[in-house]
């Protein structure tokens, strides 16, 4: 799998063929590897957890956790500063010591 942060995509490849783009979300404040940056941190990455099986699509998440509530765009309006997490949240850990992981 590859993460592209400027097209924001995930793509699923075997064999070096493209089997599968899907749409993804990294962070608003870039690419970087500094703890507590709120970056997206690059390099290699397993999933730690998958968050959000059987949940509706456009399900709200704060925190990890689901609220109870469906995105729609009059949530949005009385809700305009919330970062929105919606649907499902891949929760990845670096494999780089002093790079993406431990550093």
């Amino acid at each position: 799998m590859r993460v592209s942060l400027p097209a924001q995509t995930l793509h699923v490849e075997r064999g070096g063929r493209l089997l599968k783009t899907y749409a993804v979300s990294t962070s608003k404040h870039g690419a970087g590897e500094i703890r507590g940056s709120f970056k997206t941190p690059r390099g290699r990455h397993v999933v730690r957890a998958k968050i959000g099986a059987g949940a509706p699509l456009n399900a709200v998440f704060r925190g990890r956790r689901r609220t109870g509530e469906i995105y729609s765009p009059e949530l949005a309006r009385a809700h305009p500063d919330r970062d929105w997490i919606l649907t499902r949240i891949l929760w990845l850990s670096g494999t780089e010591i002093g790079s993406n992981r431990l550093g």
